[in-house]
């Protein structure tokens, strides 16, 4: 596989776990078929199911795990916007130096992020995230793998 190929698949792997962090478990979907295309585009159809069948697993595991994590997260009653605080970060640092974009982040967005000081309430509202980076890593690494 030439270097270009080896570059564009990359940034399809990134982009896979760019949407499976602002996704959800939609964006999980999208980088699960993401993934099932550059398997079929590597690998021969007797190689394409022995990959397949893994990633469809992981990829039903993530979702289910997701769904199951945002409910209790939402049960606890723990902050949801902290996904559009993150996004908005992103989106200021893309357009501002990022020491002024992290300030900026703070006092716009970032402030009351952690509304109540139970340990387990503030673990709740991290969760969801944590999880996302998680599986968006963890896509990463499987399409690495799965080009070699």
């Amino acid at each position: 596989m030439g270097f270009v190929q080896l570059v564009l698949l990359e940034g399809v792997l990134l982009l896979s776990a760019g949407m499976i962090f602002f996704g959800g478990i939609w964006g999980t979907v999208a980088a699960t078929v993401a993934l099932s295309g550059i398997n079929l585009f590597v690998h021969d159809l007797t190689q394409f199911w022995s990959w397949e069948i893994p990633l469809l697993f992981w990829g039903m595991g993530g979702m289910i795990l997701l769904l199951i994590v945002g409910r209790i997260a939402n049960k606890s009653q723990v902050v949801t916007g902290l996904v559009g605080g993150l996004i908005s970060l992103v989106l200021f640092g893309a357009f501002i130096t990022p020491i002024v974009a992290i300030i900026l982040w703070a006092l716009v967005i970032g402030t009351g992020i952690i509304p109540k000081t139970k340990k387990s309430q503030v673990l709740w509202s991290f969760a969801p995230t944590i999880l996302r980076l998680i599986l968006g890593l963890v896509w990463i690494i499987y399409g690495n793998i799965l080009t070699l």
